[in-house]
């Protein structure tokens, strides 16, 4: 709670709960309330790694903060601030000087704030006396709410402005101004009056409890002189920063003893962790393994990405998430959903084809009756047809894995000249420059000499010989490769069917 020039105080309460003495609170709580539980520790999903929902700082918040107009008014709140813990009734004139320094003294008598004092002190239930409560899957701003709440459960009270507004230091308001900027990136307000108006007044008791939601907010005193703020969590319970003398805590509601004056629904039941739907109808390419896909934004798996990597969908639709991330609804070329996926996952490519991928292969063509591609978006150009490069073999410098489901690879000569692309089905991979082995079956004779006589093709690194040791003699060419200079190179077997090694057909004639 802040005073601002005696007109604004800021209310906070001396609200003593959970401390390690024995319970006093002897009312129960009802079975459907402690049929909820609430985990220990909750994170916030943001597919494989575990973050916070908002970054923003409450001091960075573009709402005009409430501002100590007097240096008398700052000693008031600095002296509230270093006042010991709450003192006892026996001392009525360190009581009433007590009184006379902190801010709730703007809405409470004296009597009334000695009379709330003694309950206080009556007040203290041990932790292990609070039923359990609500547990939570984070996957709603509600439960957001509850797990920034619970992330400054320990911190110290403070009226200190503006220490008071977090993250470091609460007063109550400033408790629930923080969580409530953390994760909707609203303002509820600076304390607690004007928190009074970010939801929809509601009465409550013991027997309407059960009507709220966790996130909803509890008020005490009355509409527009309140002094007390806390966060419900579920199961008749909140958490709050009570008073100098406590840290932000958990509380059960003390019925009979301090029951809340009034309470607010907060208009977030309908809010999507997920966002409103965007049209998008891009094309991306899934480039990352380890990203799961889901089915629904309560993270429900369907698929990985390591099942569809390096394949194309379209996202028709996307949201960007309150954890920070964007998301991808992915259809395959079927229309046929994919799930959800994090957009760190893929690549966005520039339409149906889908991302350049370097692929450095070496292959011959195969089928003399395809479609060479200029344009393979909308397939609207055509560079020629196969036949032309029938059973030749070129480097395919990179490939496209199309959102049709077919591949294609970018072909270039061995003059580094581009050809198009051609359908993978088109083609025959082979392992280097020599390309593929193509049955011959013919025989050869030795037509010239000073021909070195191959035992690798590819880089040409390894000699067996020269043709002057083997001119004029024959030799049965089992099989022939189209090599990627140009050149067509034969290899040879003798009458034992020993092999000879690769040579140029250059220096050879064929025997019919």
């Amino acid at each position: 709670m802040f005073i601002k020039n005696n007109v604004y105080l800021m209310l906070a309460v001396i609200f003593i709960s959970l401390s390690t003495s024995t319970a006093i609170f002897t009312e129960s709580v009802s079975a459907e309330q402690t049929s909820i539980e609430i985990s220990e520790s909750t994170t916030i999903t943001k597919d494989s790694t575990t973050q916070n929902t908002m970054e923003t700082a409450s001091s960075s918040s573009n709402t005009k903060e409430t501002v100590i107009s007097s240096d008398d008014e700052a000693n008031q709140i600095n002296s509230v601030e270093q006042t010991s813990p709450v003192p006892t009734t026996d001392n009525e004139e360190e009581l009433r000087k007590q009184f006379e320094a902190d801010s709730r003294s703007s809405v409470m008598s004296f009597e009334e704030y000695k009379s709330f004092i003694e309950t206080l002190k009556k007040l203290t239930p041990t932790q292990s006396d609070l039923p359990a409560a609500r547990a939570f899957s984070a996957g709603t701003q509600r439960d957001q709410i509850v797990a920034e709440a619970k992330k400054h459960l320990g911190k110290p009270y403070t009226q200190k402005h503006p220490d008071r507004l977090g993250p470091n230091k609460f007063d109550c308001s400033g408790l629930t101004r923080y969580v409530f900027l953390q994760v909707t990136g609203k303002n509820i307000g600076d304390w607690t009056v004007p928190q009074e108006k970010s939801g929809t007044k509601v009465a409550i008791s013991k027997a309407t409890v059960s009507q709220l939601q966790p996130g909803d907010l509890l008020f005490w005193g009355n509409a527009g002189a309140t002094y007390h703020v806390a966060i419900y969590i579920g199961n008749g319970q909140y958490i709050h920063a009570p008073n100098y003398d406590k840290n932000v805590e958990v509380s059960q509601i003390w019925w009979s003893e301090f029951p809340p004056s009034f309470a607010l629904k907060m208009n977030l039941t309908s809010a999507k962790p997920q966002g409103e739907a965007i049209n998008d109808g891009s094309y991306v390419t899934i480039t990352k393994k380890g990203y799961n896909t889901f089915s629904s934004f309560n993270w429900v798996k369907k698929n990985t990405s390591d099942n569809l990597l390096n394949k194309t969908y379209q996202a028709k639709i996307r949201y960007n998430h309150i954890n920070g991330d964007t998301y991808y609804s992915l259809y395959d070329n079927k229309g046929t959903w994919q799930g959800y996926i994090n957009s760190k996952a893929v690549q966005k490519a520039d339409g149906k084809r889908g991302i350049w991928m370097k692929n450095n292969e070496f292959i011959t063509v195969t089928n003399k009756s395809s479609t060479i591609w200029g344009n393979i978006n909308d397939f609207s150009a055509k560079k020629g047809s196969t036949a032309s490069l029938y059973q030749k073999t070129y480097h395919a410098q990179g490939r496209y894995n199309h959102f049709s489901g077919d591949v294609y690879y970018s072909l270039y000569d061995n003059k580094n000249t581009w050809l198009g692309y051609v359908n993978l089905k088109d083609l025959q991979k082979a392992d280097g420059k020599r390309g593929i082995w193509m049955k011959n079956n013919e025989q050869v004779t030795i037509a010239k000499k000073g021909y070195t006589i191959w035992g690798d093709i590819n880089n040409f690194s390894s000699k067996k010989g020269s043709t002057n040791t083997v001119y004029k003699k024959t030799f049965h060419a089992q099989g022939r490769y189209n090599h990627f200079s140009g050149e067509v190179y034969y290899s040879l077997y003798d009458n034992n069917n020993k092999w000879i090694g690769y040579i140029n057909k250059t220096g050879v004639t064929v025997k019919h």
